[in-house]
């Protein structure tokens, strides 16, 4: 069975990598179809949204209204997850090179 094919019927949880303003509704909106890991490293921000609130104000409590979603900032739950999507950020220097430590670390 692919990983698709494992998402969708419960086998496998993917994992969201950073939940700024690109990852928490990307995380939101595949919870409504399958099991999601929503992982950051800023516990505080975790607090929040395991209350329903969106720490950079852009969605409402509602958004997470039927998510299967469990919040975590701790990296060990990653490995329950079959698939990862990352969503760090990646700032460009004056170079226009991006700076890639968000994504590696």
């Amino acid at each position: 069975m692919e990983i698709y094919d494992k998402l969708l019927k419960g086998g496998k949880s993917l994992s969201v990598i950073g939940l700024g303003y690109v990852g928490l509704p990307i995380a939101l909106e595949f919870a409504r179809k399958t099991s999601v890991i929503g992982f950051d490293i800023k516990e505080g921000r975790i607090a929040m949204m395991r209350q329903g609130i969106d720490p950079s104000q852009e969605l409402e409590a509602s958004e997470f209204e039927g998510c299967d979603i469990r919040f975590t900032s701790n990296a060990d739950d990653l490995s329950a997850a079959g698939f990862h999507i990352i969503a760090v950020p990646t700032p460009i220097d004056e170079g226009h090179r991006p700076d890639l430590k968000p994504l590696l670390s």
